[in-house]
């Protein structure tokens, strides 16, 4: 029997995750699918992701906050978050949808 507290975390972790699914088909369609497009080489995908991650370290390591009210630090993560879920669908589509030998 799971606990309160980890029935808990697994209902925010469904919450989150259904906020980046509306948030993922809004800019999705905005973007006209451009990230699967296949205009785009691993390594500039990577260095999408690689900004987010710059950003976090700014962040956390500087102190610096963005001054743009659409840019907080949970939109970056969500965003990281997108890139990620993203790059594995890449990925699984490459791989015909089999991932367990990726290293």
């Amino acid at each position: 029997m799971l606990s309160e507290d980890l029935k808990n975390k697994n209902e925010e972790f469904v919450d989150v995750a259904e906020t980046l699914i509306e948030q993922f088909s809004i800019k999705n369609r905005n973007y006209a699918n451009d990230y699967f497009s296949g205009n785009y080489e691993p390594i500039e995908r990577w260095l999408s992701i690689k900004r987010k991650v710059a950003r976090l370290e700014s962040h956390y390591k500087l102190g610096i906050k963005s001054e743009l009210p659409d840019e907080t630090i949970q939109d970056t993560w969500k965003d990281l978050a997108i890139y990620c879920i993203m790059e594995l669908i890449i990925l699984n589509s490459s791989k015909g949808g089999n991932d367990k030998n990726e290293n």
